[in-house]
């Protein structure tokens, strides 16, 4: 009846660390890359639970699923135990994962026969192994001290089985060293560890390393196998503060008549009974002010390795064709505040460590009451900085728009001056010459009369519509209605009108330069504007000789248009106002001198540039660029 009822509570055992340590066991389906982490003790170890959340969470970013199982093996009694064990993994686990993690051999002695037949051939990768393990399960499950003759290689209980191993080197020599830094009168080295085999040859591995490194040490071995808690507690309470303390594990098994379970309770009390610091040889949780520290490998660099053997095989590699590893990178890592509570001088702490719940400075105690007031006077002089600006550029703009209202009227004189002195002309020889009409009796003169007037007439039509045009610009009303248009069928268009125009038969106008094809979105009407404003200059000012026009790509995204003559030509300086209102530099030629300022107007509402390159008496050549669009 005994026995049913542990193999009850055993199994109950297992669901309840399942459920503290897996939630996602709910969903029972099965994924190909399903990693299962068999514990040979539990997850109440903070390395442990450490080590397999951090592998977890890695595997999960990767899309792979693991799942944890505590085997409490130094719980177990007997096979009739072990058998509920293998049962359980069996019934709950029917479809093999991808590969199988064992921490500590314990487990994969126990678990062996899982991989006989329902997980045959599964990869096994067993961490924190040793060399010996014991030959059999019962010399196993009664705890007995290992030697020569109850116990066999561990290639032994491995061979056949698709496995490789991960070792947890124990760094004796560095951590006896960095307490040493510490507590350089040390006079004496104490060793705390339970009955498990695997403290067994722990305690082996640190009686070995101090006789050969540091034989002038005296070494004292604390066990469950001669001591009880109490007689610990009493025996840490002995020693002074120069005795250096490593701590490994204090296991012990309770309640052996109804139900096994392991306890390490010392771990929170036992700092309250000793005078020095305990140390460890591998990675704890130091962030609870319990342990000084050590040397060791860190859980993270650990799982490290581990999470590299699975990539391999994961990948198609068998693990028995991995070879044995050490997993990690070894370092100091020391506890800041259970050093400081020893009372162990500043001067002694070693740099090259890793510190935890290192005190903050100054800066770091307050950051958040500095940061703000930092933060607080940035804000107050940016926003005084900012309205600093603010009204030097309102002085700015006001001075600015003073000086512009300034211009503005000198401008607005000087165009009602230009327009009054540009309407008149023509006016004065409409009247003139109307009023002469009627005194005329010769036919031929009446006619030359009407021609002037006709002329001008013309001439102020087209000074009053330019500056129509110049005020609808200036004003946004002047429409602009963009379309795609074939320029080369356009330009065509322009150079038949233009050569009505002609009226010297020393002159010729050709479209001389274009591209075979060419589509182009813009304002037909404002193109024809002003390729013909252009022209009808260039018709002005030459005598003799030839007007080209013609378009080219001026890159992938402009097109360029021109009109070159043979005429006159201009200065370098006159180039420079060619553009200006009322620039006419040939009085004797008849114009309004607006045409180019509205080409220039057309081509700035257009997104393009203009210009001109001219030499005097050898000709000019007027252009303007826009946007080489398509839609």
């Amino acid at each position: 009846m005994k026995q049913l009822l542990r193999i009850c509570l055993t199994s109950a055992f297992f669901l309840l660390f399942e459920g503290l340590l897996s939630p996602m066991l709910a969903d029972n389906g099965r994924s190909d890359k399903e990693i299962l982490v068999l514990n040979s003790i539990n997850f109440n170890l903070p390395w442990a639970k450490n080590f397999y959340w951090y592998v977890h969470d890695v595997l999960q970013e990767q899309g792979i699923t693991a799942r944890a199982e505590s085997l409490s093996v130094p719980a177990l009694q007997d096979t009739m135990e072990v058998n509920a064990v293998i049962e359980h993994l069996r019934q709950k686990y029917p479809l093999p994962p991808a590969a199988v993690v064992i921490i500590g051999d314990p487990g994969w002695i126990v678990c062996r026969p899982l991989f006989d037949d329902l997980w045959k051939d599964v990869p096994v990768i067993i961490t924190n192994s040793r060399d010996r393990l014991p030959a059999t399960l019962d010399i196993l499950l009664s705890h007995a001290s290992l030697n020569e003759t109850n116990s066999v290689p561990a290639q032994e209980w491995r061979k056949g089985y698709n496995l490789t191993t991960l070792k947890q080197h124990y760094y004796v020599k560095e951590t006896v060293e960095l307490i040493y830094s510490l507590i350089p009168d040390m006079d004496r080295l104490a060793f705390i560890s339970d009955d498990r085999y695997i403290s067994e040859e722990t305690r082996g591995d640190v009686k070995e390393a101090v006789e050969k490194h540091f034989p002038n040490l005296p070494l004292e071995l604390l066990s469950t196998t001669h001591l009880s808690t109490e007689m610990l507690l009493d025996t840490l309470r002995s020693y002074k503060a120069n005795t250096g303390i490593i701590y490994y594990s204090w296991f012990e098994s309770h309640n052996k008549e109804d139900n096994n379970y392991l306890f390490d309770h010392i771990q929170e009390i036992i700092t309250n009974f000793t005078s020095s610091p305990l140390f460890l040889l591998s990675s704890e949780d130091l962030s609870n002010n319990t342990f000084a520290g050590g040397y060791y490998v860190s859980a993270e660099s650990f799982g490290d390795s581990l999470l590299e053997i699975i990539d391999r095989v994961l990948h198609g590699e068998q693990a028995e064709d991995i070879p044995e590893s050490i997993g990690g990178k070894a370092s100091a890592y020391l506890c800041y505040p259970v050093l400081e509570s020893y009372n162990i001088p500043y001067h002694l702490y070693p740099e090259r460590a890793v510190y935890v719940n290192e005190p903050k400075s100054i800066f770091h105690q307050y950051c958040v009451e500095i940061l703000s007031c930092s933060i607080f006077l940035l804000i107050l002089i940016a926003a005084i900085a900012y309205y600093i600006r603010i009204l030097r550029k309102a002085y700015t703009r006001l001075s600015e728009a003073m000086e512009k209202a300034e211009q503005a009227n000198q401008l607005k004189s000087a165009f009602l001056a230009n327009m009054s002195h540009e309407i008149r002309t023509p006016l004065n020889a409409i009247v003139g010459f109307s009023n002469m009409l009627p005194d005329i009796e010769d036919r031929k003169e009446m006619r030359e009369y009407a021609d002037i007037i006709e002329t001008n007439t013309d001439l102020l039509l087209q000074l009053i519509n330019d500056i129509l045009d110049m005020s609808k610009i200036e004003a946004g009303t002047f429409d602009f209605c963009p379309s795609l248009i074939d320029v080369n069928q356009t330009m065509e268009e322009i150079e038949q009108s233009m050569r009505l125009r002609l009226k010297k038969e020393t002159v010729t106008l050709t479209f001389t330069e274009r591209l075979p094809e060419c589509t182009l979105y813009t304002d037909k009407n404002r193109l024809i504007q002003l390729i013909s404003n252009f022209v009808i200059n260039a018709i002005k000012f030459t005598q003799t000789g030839s007007i080209r026009m013609g378009y080219r790509l001026k890159d992938a995204d402009t097109i360029c248009f021109y009109v070159s003559d043979t005429g006159c030509g201009m200065s370098e300086e006159q180039c420079k106002h060619v553009f200006e209102r009322f620039v006419k530099y040939n009085p004797f030629v008849q114009g309004t001198g607006l045409g180019l300022s509205i080409c220039q107007m057309i081509i700035d509402r257009l997104g393009g540039t203009i210009g001109v390159e001219s030499e005097e008496n050898k000709g000019s050549t007027f252009w303007f660029t826009l946007p080489y669009r398509q839609e």
